[in-house]
């Protein structure tokens, strides 16, 4: 009898439970999903408005509107004319109020006009995987995009359409990198220390050779109208005359340098291989290093606030203080 009894109480239990477990009830709300910036390769740091934008590895676009206390997958889908296309992304600009353009490989350049929310394929090159590797908005609507062999592409409508410019270089050397300047003057820093250069607003474009055999990654601009030029094994060089002359800088590494950045306060800031940061506090005279010696490459850079700069590359997004640069941190952790 008492078994009976405990085998009827089993029963009406299973009963409750399974009643409990299908019933109809409201779906519980989530948080919006956040990916870890330090599993993914980082290649190109912007800000489009208030919103922090990374790319980089399989297609991938992260924002931020937390300060880059958070990161999150932004929208990319493709259009009429091209299927949304995953390959690794090189570099991020904000080309004017809410639009924004991002390249990378298969020579893909993605658009975004809502601040880097949603983006859309507009262009990809199906027969060949040569990357696209810098950008640049030359004001107008005009935005260059220059990459591997000697890919030059403008656009004149704000990124929606690009077209082939002819490049007047031996060997179609790789395109490393682009700076503008507001007065109509651009350097394309290049392969085997070669520039390219124009004054006109890119109508006219002219090979300036530098001193050195390396290959240059970028280059920046200071508002004394002075160019710098940074690249392999931490070879830096100067020109006050536009490119007519150079002066090589002894930054004191042998590092590759990968990413450079003019910060409000008027330093200049280098990036590259060996976890290194080089400062200038005197318009690019002369540099020295913040950091060294470890093992992730940065690529790519942001000023966040004064003195305190984002930093891309092979471990994700960290944090670097110029002031105290001891103490670097990695976000997302």
């Amino acid at each position: 009898m008492a078994g009976r009894a405990v085998g009827l109480l089993m029963a009406a239990l299973i009963a409750g439970i399974a009643v409990y477990a299908f019933r109809p009830r409201p779906l519980p709300e989530y948080p919006a999903t956040e990916t870890n910036p330090g599993r993914l390769r980082i290649n190109g740091l912007a800000a489009v408005g208030d919103r922090l934008v990374a790319v980089g590895e399989s297609g991938h676009i992260l924002i931020s509107d937390d300060k880059a206390q958070s990161w999150h997958d932004a929208e990319v889908t493709g259009t009429a004319e091209h299927a949304r296309i995953e390959a690794t992304l090189t570099q991020v600009a904000g080309i004017g109020g809410d639009q924004a353009l991002a390249v990378g490989h298969d020579g893909v350049v993605l658009r975004s006009t809502d601040g880097g929310r949603d983006w859309q394929t507009v262009r990809f090159t199906e027969e060949s995987s040569d990357p696209l590797f810098g950008l640049c908005a030359a004001g107008a609507g005009t935005v260059y995009a220059v990459g591997s062999f000697g890919a030059f592409l403008v656009s004149q409508d704000q990124g929606k359409d690009f077209a082939p410019v002819p490049v007047d270089l031996p060997d179609g050397p790789h395109l490393n990198g682009i700076a503008c300047a507001a007065d109509g003057r651009m350097m394309v820093a290049a392969e085997m220390a070669q520039v390219m250069r124009t004054a006109d607003g890119g109508k006219t474009w002219e090979a300036v050779q530098l001193p050195y055999n390396g290959s240059l990654y970028g280059v920046v601009r200071t508002p004394g109208g002075r160019w710098i030029a940074y690249g392999m094994l931490g070879h830096v060089f100067r020109t006050d005359d536009f490119g007519n002359s150079w002066t090589e800088i002894d930054t004191g590494v042998e590092a590759s340098l990968f990413g450079g950045l003019l910060l409000a306060d008027g330093r200049v800031v280098l990036i590259g291989q060996g976890a290194t940061v080089l400062v200038s506090s005197d318009g690019g005279t002369s540099f020295h290093a913040a950091q060294s010696g470890g093992r992730e490459a940065y690529v790519a850079l942001l000023e966040l606030a004064p003195g305190r700069l984002l930093l891309g590359g092979e471990k994700g997004i960290s944090q670097f203080n110029l002031d105290r640069p001891l103490a670097a941190l990695v976000t997302g952790q």
